[in-house]
Parts: structure tokens; C-alpha cells; sequence
């Protein structure tokens, strides 16, 4: 059951976006999409990952099938855009049921390395596809004309809401014998098993609701780029942000992932605006995750969150 400080940061992440979409500029509520856009992403995977205990690569490929979808019905159709970013995460979650009966045959590396090559897959398929525009990509057209005004400041107010409501439920699920239920999964798969937990429909369960929402985030990214293209929206480094977020965060925590994109994006704006090169960059980040890891194996925020005595722990702890 949702209790009432639960009720209240709905309501303030409401307000809040709503006043962010109206007052910020442009540019800035561009950047703060994208910040946004990552941190949904990395809690999806980190519900996956984190608190199912099944790690994937290939979730790029959730993020390629949400913008996809999104612009080809917003293109082909007089349906409103935002409501085709509602449907988009159900099609996606539907699309994800067969794909994961599949995938479930393989297990822990093999099943990651698998979700790779599926992502992999649906690159070249869509580079392929001339009713999707090939390797040149998609442009935003919605009901067949260019999208007007600033996308930029829905999106924003969508997604400051979203990343609120998303930790919300997640505290709240993980309150249900269904959460519980996870994380004896998690801990311990036979044990789980052993207790009564349908570890098959559980797997698949999470799966397709990660699938769903890393669509749905994937979508609202693109809204704000107006152009998709396969090489851009199946990328891989949409899953290594993901990783990063979470493992330098903290895996298996609620506010891992929030710490995980501040460092990742805050370390990019000030590396380029020092003049370095994405390359540089990259190379930063993975030798920071190295250094971080090696001091604190279950990321910052587990290793910090003692320290500030805040409510946010590991949730392998048994804290929420």
C-alpha cells in the first residue's frame, strides 16, 4: 500500500515538473531529458539486473524498438503523439513475452551475450527496412507534418513526473510478496524455487516490464531528437550507460542510479566543455568505474549511505 510521504513526493514531482516544463529554457530542458531519460533507463535495468539478478547487454534494443514504434504510428497515423507514447511501452511489453520465452532458454552470460546479438538483429533489420528508412533513418512527422513547438518541455514534464512515480512504485513493490519474491530470486534462484516463487514467470514478468519501460524512455528521448536512425537508437552505448549508472550507483538500489547519471553526465559537460573528446571521455569513465569498484565492489551509494544516515540502502540489505 503507497503511504502518505509516498503520496506527497507524487504530488511535489508533479508540481515541479509542470513548473521545470514552464520556466526552463530550452536548451536546458534538453539536457535535463536526456539526464532524465537515463536515469529511467538504469532503473529499468537495474530492476533487472540488480534486483532479479539477471544481467542483460542488449536492452539497446528496447530503446531502438520504443523510438521506432513511436515514429512509425505517430507518422502513419492521425493518432495524437502522446498518446502514441502511452501505447508504445504496452506493444513493446507484448513484443517482449515470446522474445523472452526464447531468451529464458539461455542462462546468466549466456542470456546477456544473447540479448547483445538480438539487439544486434533488430539493427540490421531496421537498416534493412525501407519502410522504416533504412540506414537514413526516421524524421518526428506526426499525422504526416513537422511536429511544432518545443517537444522538449512535454517530454520534460513527462519524464521529471515518470522518474518520481518510477522510484515510488518501486519502494512500493518491493513491499508486495510479489517484490519479495524478487529478491529471493535474486539472492538465491533454487531457494526461491524451493519456497513456491514461479521463477520462470517471474523472470519473464520483470523482463517484459523492463522491456516496456526501457521503450517507453527510449521513445521520449527520440521526441526531443525529432530523427531516429538504427545506428543511433541500437547502439550499445545505450546499455553501457545503463551499466555504468547502476554499477558505479549502486546495483540494487533505489538511489544508486540517480548518484550513477549525476557523475556520468555531470563528468561529460565539464570534460567537453575542457575540451576533451568523447573518446577521452569514455576512457574517463572506464577508469573511474575501475577505481570505484575496486574501493567500493557494491558501488557509491551502498559505501556513502551509512555515512549520511539517509533511509536509501541496499535493498540486499533488506533497506529500502
Amino acid at each position: 500500500m503507497i503511504r502518505l510521504p509516498e503520496i506527497l513526493a507524487l504530488a511535489v514531482g508533479l508540481v515541479a515538473a509542470i513548473a521545470g516544463a514552464i520556466l526552463i529554457d530550452s536548451g536546458t530542458l534538453f539536457l535535463l531529458c536526456e539526464v532524465l531519460v537515463i536515469f529511467l533507463l538504469a532503473q529499468m535495468w537495474n530492476l533487472l539486473a540488480g534486483f532479479a539478478g539477471q544481467i542483460s547487454l542488449g536492452h539497446q534494443a528496447f530503446v531502438g524498438l520504443g523510438a521506432y514504434t513511436l515514429f512509425y504510428i505517430a507518422n502513419q497515423t492521425a493518432i495524437p503523439l502522446w498518446v502514441v507514447l502511452a501505447i508504445v511501452p504496452v506493444l513493446v511489453g507484448l513484443v517482449a513475452i515470446p522474445l523472452g520465452m526464447v531468451m529464458f532458454h539461455l542462462k546468466q552470460a549466456y542470456f546477456a551475450v544473447g540479448m547483445w546479438v538480438v539487439a544486434e538483429i533488430l539493427l540490421q533489420l531496421a537498416a534493412k527496412a525501407q519502410w522504416l528508412g533504412g540506414t537514413g533513418g526516421l524524421i518526428l512527422r506526426p499525422g504526416g507534418e513537422m511536429l511544432s513547438g518545443e517537444p522538449e518541455r512535454q517530454a520534460f514534464a513527462i519524464a521529471g513526473f515518470a522518474a518520481v512515480a518510477l522510484v515510488v512504485a518501486l519502494r512500493v513493490f518491493l513491499r508486495t510478496k510479489l517484490g519479495l519474491a524478487t529478491l529471493a530470486l535474486r539472492e538465491n534462484e533454487a531457494a526461491a524455487a524451493s519456497a513456491g516463487v514461479d521463477v520462470r514467470r517471474l523472470h519473464l514478468l520483470l523482463f517484459c516490464l523492463t522491456a516496456a519501460g526501457t521503450a517507453a524512455a527510449g521513445g521520449l528521448y527520440y521526441v526531443t531528437a525529432l530523427y531516429v536512425a538504427p545506428t543511433d537508437a541500437f547502439q550499445i552505448n545505450w546499455v553501457i550507460a545503463m551499466m555504468f549508472v547502476t554499477v558505479i550507483g549502486g546495483l540494487g538500489t533505489l538511489t544508486g542510479p540517480a548518484l550513477g547519471t549525476f557523475i556520468l553526465i555531470g563528468a561529460r559537460e565539464a570534460m567537453t566543455a575542457a575540451g576533451f573528446s568523447g573518446g577521452q571521455y569514455w576512457i574517463a569513465m572506464g577508469m573511474l568505474a575501475v577505481v570505484v569498484l575496486l574501493i567500493a565492489p557494491r558501488g557509491l551509494w551502498p559505501a556513502i549511505s551509512p555515512r549520511i544516515g539517509t533511509a536509501y540502502t541496499t535493498i540486499g540489505k533488506g533497506r529500502s
